[in-house]
């Protein structure tokens, strides 16, 4: 007989999601859940288009700092091919930062890097940003 063993469960995407958005609503941003493909409205009338396939899941909004999207993924989940394709291009024609992250630790590092980099930069003016 096998002796028994406590395992911990493992993480889902929903559960690093859930981290993240905190996370990100205890720093001050909103997220916005960016929902790709066609969907039918409640009263069976209207098609809805969502985003492109391949864009990251969500936008995040601060008041003080800029913008960027934020795809999650399960823990040593790779993007997929049209998910690189869609992000490269996001990047090269907008020049938006997107981050993908299987942990919230790794957000949260990359937040103080990205508002951190504009703390220190000279090129917008931080009296227009604040109240």
């Amino acid at each position: 007989m096998r002796p028994w063993r406590l395992t911990p469960p493992r993480a889902t995407e929903n559960d690093i999601e859930a981290g993240c958005l905190g996370l990100l609503r205890l720093r001050g941003y909103w997220p916005i859940r960016l929902h790709a493909g066609r969907f039918k409205t409640a009263d069976n009338k209207r098609w809805i288009t969502g985003v492109d396939k391949g864009t990251p899941d969500w936008a995040a909004v601060h008041r003080r700092f800029p913008a960027f999207l934020l795809e999650v993924k399960r823990p040593g989940e790779l993007l997929q091919t049209h998910q690189l394709e869609k992000i490269r291009e996001i990047q090269s024609g907008y020049g938006l930062a997107i981050v993908v992250t299987d942990d919230p630790h790794e957000l949260l590092k990359w937040l103080d890097a990205h508002e951190n980099r504009f703390r220190t930069s000279p090129e917008i003016p931080k009296r227009t940003y604040e109240k």
